[in-house]
């Protein structure tokens, strides 16, 4: 599912298979996205404005909801922090016919746009997420599964990935600048791997001092790089434009 997604841009909303997971579990909403072609900057932060204010406050369940815009790129993120899929999946439906979803919808290249959601697995935070100027990497990806083209990776079960995702914290929560980090999965298998820094330069630097583990193989860097299908790898970073 998800990598058709992004291979064809095509809309889509999975509901199915999230049954398998807890109601209580934190849920993110996410879209990226491309605007339409000669809409501002302003535009989009107005409709999102106008979803914030008119639309959403119906819902109930929402914790928090961040819009993000790509580093030297062309793509939006828009992400919502939701109790349970119940919440989200109420939202979702309405948004793409409700008066008050037109704002940003109208904004929005249709042929461009991702649009699912996710369980959170794990959550890790040393401080508040910056309010609209902080600086966001979102990984998207699947583990080395069976049958895998690359000979020289080995298939990863879920706890084996999970144990190399709290290592590799270790790390990354004593990089200057580490803010909040989250990581969630999808019904189909798919994994999001979101994390907040005060700065670009904060990410940039902490980046550069963790792979250089990279080629000790018994890294934290190098157990964790190698539970992942580098295929499947893509990768946001998102400037932070608004946090609700």
């Amino acid at each position: 599912m998800f990598k058709s997604i992004i291979s064809a841009g095509a809309v889509a909303l999975s509901l199915t298979a999230q049954m398998a997971f807890a109601e209580d579990k934190t849920i993110l909403e996410i879209a990226w996205f491309k605007l339409v072609p000669g809409t501002e900057e302003t535009q989009m932060l107005e409709g999102a404005q106008h979803v914030q204010d008119k639309f959403l406050p119906r819902f109930d369940g929402r914790i928090y909801r961040e819009l993000m815009a790509e580093e030297g790129g062309d793509y939006w993120i828009d992400s919502i922090h939701w109790r349970s899929v119940g919440d989200f999946a109420e939202a979702a439906a309405e948004i793409l016919v409700d008066p008050d979803g037109a704002p940003i919808m109208e904004l929005i290249d249709i042929s461009s746009m991702a649009w699912f959601h996710a369980d959170r697995i794990r959550h890790w935070q040393t401080a508040d997420i910056p309010q609209g100027d902080g600086y966001t990497e979102l990984q998207v990806f699947r583990l080395i599964e069976p049958g895998s083209e690359l000979e020289f990776l080995y298939p990863t079960t879920e706890p084996e990935f999970l144990t190399a995702a709290e290592d590799i914290q270790t790390e990354l929560a004593a990089q200057p600048g580490f803010t909040d980090r989250e990581l969630f999965r999808t019904g189909d298998g798919w994994w999001l791997d979101l994390v907040h820094w005060t700065a670009k330069d904060a990410a940039d630097a902490a980046k550069a001092a963790i792979m250089a583990d990279m080629a000790d193989m018994e890294s934290a860097t190098f157990k964790f790089m190698t539970k992942i299908d580098p295929k499947s790898v893509k990768t946001f970073n998102m400037n932070q434009k608004r946090v609700w």
